[in-house]
């Protein structure tokens, strides 16, 4: 059938990871990642590979005007939307205004990597797809936890977004456990001393403090499926989060996250401050690179062949 051109559009650090995944799998077709989003240059050179392209994946749910899908309906080619997070909370806010933009999207193929993401594409009177493709890194877990505290991951410009008032108030309700809290380094609001603000850190500081972490705190108001907790569940943490998947402790506010809490420090303390096996099994089955790849590249050859 001949060598097909895939074009990935997005931003930079999500696109070309998902260019070298799926290259990675697949010598027979070649893989392009353009930022039509902030680049000019990437604009026009999208514009140029296009009529040479099989298929588009953009790694956003479109739901206003674009220019680059507009040239896509032109050249009809096939479009899939991987729908990523945000993108479905502001498609849902234009559709309840009446004011959603639904050339693209009535176009489009769409998939999403949760189970809470389809119900909220198919809110949008649209047909949607569950199909996952993020895996964690592989980091070796800890025989045994040396000391019992709670990661988490606060975005310094989105604060109440990522849950900094619930894990203020956790860390005031467990005053004796340690709260770690990465992408913070300072805040002006005043909070628990047992809160430790670890700033920025690199891959590997990330994945030790991952590695070495009894549970992993996940407070969102709204997520896609988190690397993060894919990266957690992989090294046996206990997870309490805002969305519910399979090995999650799944919470819907404070007073859930408190008691579930209280639960798992008990089951760790229960296992003697060893990992969580059946989790880490079910990583190792669930989130597999080359399980994950290879479907998904089944998926865009079910796409391309129709």
């Amino acid at each position: 059938m001949g060598r097909k051109t895939i074009i990935i559009t997005g931003l930079p650090i999500f696109a070309k990871k998902m260019r070298d995944d799926l290259a990675s799998f697949d010598a027979n077709n070649r893989y392009v990642v353009f930022n039509t989003y902030y680049s000019k240059w990437d604009k026009i050179l999208f514009i140029c590979w296009l009529p040479f392209s099989s298929l588009v994946i953009s790694l956003n749910g479109v739901s206003d005007r674009s220019r680059s899908l507009d040239w896509v309906i032109r050249f009809r080619k096939k479009l899939i939307m991987q729908w990523m997070g945000t993108d479905a909370l502001l498609a849902m806010e234009r559709y309840k205004k009446g004011v959603i933009f639904r050339k693209y999207l009535d176009y489009a193929t769409h998939f999403v990597d949760s189970p809470w993401q389809q119900e909220e594409v198919k809110s949008l009177d649209l047909p949607i797809q569950i199909v996952p493709f993020k895996y964690g890194r592989e980091i070796v877990p800890v025989a045994k936890y040396e000391k019992m505290y709670v990661l988490t991951y606060i975005a310094a410009s989105r604060k109440v977004f990522y849950g900094w008032e619930s894990v203020k108030a956790a860390a005031n309700s467990f005053p004796s456990v340690e709260f770690r809290v990465v992408g913070m380094e300072n805040d002006a609001d005043v909070f628990p001393d047992n809160i430790q603000l670890l700033g920025w850190l690199d891959a590997d500081k990330m994945a030790e403090e991952l590695r070495n972490a009894p549970i992993f705190l996940r407070m969102t108001e709204h997520d896609g499926f988190s690397v993060s907790v894919i990266e957690a569940l992989s090294v046996g943490a206990e997870v309490i989060w805002t969305h519910p998947s399979d090995c999650i402790h799944f919470v819907q506010n404070d007073a859930e996250m408190n008691h579930k809490i209280a639960e798992v420090l008990k089951l760790i303390e229960d296992r003697n401050s060893i990992p969580n096996k059946e989790t880490i099994e079910f990583c190792n089955k669930t989130y597999n690179r080359q399980l994950l790849m290879v479907n998904y590249l089944s998926e865009l050859q079910k796409i391309m062949s129709t």
